[in-house]
């Protein structure tokens, strides 16, 4: 790219609770005075730092809901006690979230829930039973853990996700229901559960049972004669990325590839390389922001003073506006370009699609996206003093490609694929079958 060029370098990450799957012999407590010392340091810095916290505090009138909280606090509590409590008060988006690192359970050897899930309709069925009973099979209904309905464990854990679509929380929570399950209702070596009406007590398992084969970062295949089909796993890291596409590109260019598929089904990473991924196929002028708003506050100063020539400030905010911009590229694809998105495209995996169909510079294919287009962006941290926990914050407003002051709905597609508890289940690749048949079909017009 021009060394030239106007850009802003954004990470966006989806940090969540850091685990640490120890036995313990003691958990350390802290008194009440400190814990309501964290609650009152916690609420004050989110209110000074996080860019639409203090107004999100007053209008849904959180102060006596933290009163409550603090008269209930009587005893020695844990991190994981104030986890249990804040948690929810601080996940107003993706990028927002208390990080919990201490221990999971009290010298239990297998305190997770013995299968991985699918939730679908507020149903959780089993997706694969890591459980010695072998009887509980591939798309089994779980009603009931330990006597409490599945449907209002679901409603309960969804509210310690950080983001603010249900659809985005729905799949975090799905990918790791047994640790929200461990973390909020406790670790167990016996679990309860009602399945088909029928009860059963089964041993917990560990976290190696979890372990799945990493994916690569990234990858390139070829269907057909004339579709190239494009994963990568995020938009990072940079040095990987971009020589990854750039060899990508070269490729397609060589082999006069027509259509090119792009799996951003999963989001993260930096603004710049979507920025980038958007130049290999327009020659329109384009931006992945129309607007940034980063709040004023010790947490943004360096970014501020990096970046004070591009911006004004204004109301307790550092303001930019962004310019349309283009790239050349030596092999810029000039075929048709199709974007997949899905309740996980989050943070730059929003940005790039909504730009892309903004500028109409590829169909998006899929489900609508995890973020809406006007929401919290950018990342940084702060430490409380008693208990040390550490909350991570947004620290900017960002207003996405033709957002229309939307913050409510994600990037919707122009071709919506819905999944069905059988693609679920079996992990089909059903947005990309479905892009692929659109493509034989000629209906890409």
């Amino acid at each position: 790219m021009k060394k030239n060029k106007r850009k802003t370098l954004i990470l966006w990450l989806l940090i969540f609770p850091v685990l640490l799957f120890s036995q313990i012999d003691s958990v350390q407590r802290f008194e009440p005075r400190q814990i309501k010392a964290d609650i009152d340091t916690l609420i004050s810095k989110l209110k000074d730092i996080h860019p639409t916290f203090l107004s999100y505090f007053e209008k849904n009138n959180l102060q006596a809901r933290i009163d409550s909280i603090k008269n209930t606090i009587n005893n020695p509590m844990s991190t994981l006690d104030f986890f249990r409590l804040m948690q929810p008060i601080v996940t107003v988006d993706g990028h927002t979230t208390l990080l919990y690192n201490g221990p999971l359970s009290d010298n239990e050897e297998n305190p997770l829930f013995p299968f991985k899930v699918i939730i679908f309709n507020n149903s959780l069925y089993i997706k694969e039973n890591l459980s010695e009973d072998k009887v509980l099979v591939k798309g089994s209904v779980i009603a009931r853990i330990n006597g409490i309905p599945s449907a209002d464990i679901i409603r309960n854990l969804i509210r310690y996700i950080p983001g603010e679509k249900e659809s985005f929380k729905t799949k975090k929570l799905e990918k790791d229901f047994h640790i929200f399950l461990a973390l909020i209702y406790g670790s167990f070596s016996d679990f309860e559960i009602t399945v088909n009406k029928s009860e059963y007590n089964l041993k917990g398992t560990n976290w190696e049972a979890f372990q799945e084969v990493s994916k690569p970062k990234f990858e390139l295949r070829f269907y057909d004669n004339d579709i190239a089909y494009i994963y990568k796993r995020m938009f990072m890291p940079p040095k990987d990325f971009m020589h990854f596409m750039d060899s990508a590109f070269t490729v397609i260019s060589e082999k006069q590839i027509e259509y090119v598929i792009i799996d951003n089904l999963r989001g993260g990473g930096l603004t710049d390389l979507a920025d980038s991924l958007m130049s290999y196929f327009t020659n329109k002028p384009y931006r992945l922001m129309e607007k940034q708003k980063t709040k004023i506050s010790p947490l943004t100063k360096e970014y501020r003073e990096t970046k004070k020539a591009e911006g004004i400030i204004q109301d307790g905010y550092f303001i930019q506006e962004y310019p349309n911009h283009s790239v050349d590229r030596k092999n810029r694809f000039s075929g048709k370009t199709c974007i997949l998105t899905g309740p996980l495209s989050y943070s730059a995996g929003t940005c790039f699609p909504a730009a892309a169909r903004c500028y109409q510079n590829a169909f998006i294919v899929g489900e609508e996206s995890g973020q809406p287009l006007l929401s919290n962006g950018g990342q940084n941290q702060f430490m409380l003093p008693e208990t040390k926990m550490v909350c991570m914050t947004s620290l900017s407003i960002v207003y996405m490609p033709c957002n229309n002051n939307d913050q409510i709905n994600g990037v919707f597609p122009d071709f919506n694929v819905t999944p069905t508890l059988d693609d679920l289940l079996n992990d089909r690749e059903y947005t990309l079958e479905y892009t692929l048949k659109l493509i034989r079909e000629n209906k890409l017009q």
